[in-house]
């Protein structure tokens, strides 16, 4: 049987955060779409972007840009909206809102200005948590970096302030910077592995282990090894004992 929507979310106001599929549009929940399909708004970091997972799921909910470079402006307007009472859904690019992507400015706003308006997380897609499922490393403890800064300066000043630190790490980067990124982590962290995953439940997803330890030679083979496109996270191993 199919499954059943016959749910109804309560009368708002409230915010629900909604996570979206980082790849593959199957992994969208159906809480999610139910919850999509019955709020009086959502809020997307990328309206095209959302709007193709609304048509797979024949959801006509209305949709409202919420812009990185004009968050205050777009915040003011959730207020203003929640304090007429209605429900909302906030959707990033991918994944869930509030990891690496955006809406935290706006529920700290919503906490303190609006105390009284639930805010509803739901569980969903994340690379942190697909990542760390199939990297094969003990993940207690862990520590999540997410996109270290551009400037390589404080790049090298945070990979060198976690030498210490017995657990892993896990990184987000971009196809522009994973190969300088690695490099860094290599330079200061020698001898410990590292996992790389890429483009995550999208078709040309990739996984590689480089252990630790690899002579120039075999590291230059790995690099090769791995496609230079799409979205990186990077787990970086606990030292050795």
């Amino acid at each position: 049987m199919p499954p059943s929507f016959d749910k109804t979310i309560p009368p708002g106001p409230a915010l629900y955060v909604v996570p979206t599929p980082i790849g593959n549009l199957e992994d969208m929940t159906l809480r999610g779409i139910r919850v999509l399909s019955q709020v009086d708004l959502i809020l997307s970091e990328d309206t095209r972007k959302t709007g193709l997972l609304l048509k797979q799921y024949d959801i006509t909910t209305r949709q409202k840009s919420f812009r990185i470079h004009m968050h205050e402006q777009d915040e003011a307007f959730a207020i203003q909206r929640l304090n007429e009472g209605l429900n909302l859904a906030f959707c990033s690019d991918a994944g869930t809102p509030g990891i690496s992507d955006p809406v935290a400015t706006l529920i700290r706003r919503l906490r303190l200005e609006l105390p009284m308006v639930p805010i509803y997380p739901l569980p969903g897609a994340s690379a942190l948590g697909a990542a760390l499922s199939v990297c094969g490393f003990q993940t207690n403890p862990a520590l999540f970096a997410g996109f270290l800064s551009t400037k390589s300066g404080r790049r090298t000043k945070y990979l060198q302030s976690i030498t210490e630190f017995e657990g892993i790490t896990v990184f987000y980067e971009s196809v522009h910077r994973i190969e300088k990124l690695l490099g860094e982590i290599r330079a200061i962290h020698p001898g410990r592995d590292i996992f790389i995953a890429r483009e995550i439940s999208k078709i040309h997803e990739e996984y590689l282990l480089i252990p630790g330890g690899l002579s120039d030679a075999d590291w230059t083979a790995r690099m090769a090894q791995m496609t230079q496109k799409g979205e990186f996270t990077v787990i970086l191993g606990p030292p050795t004992k």
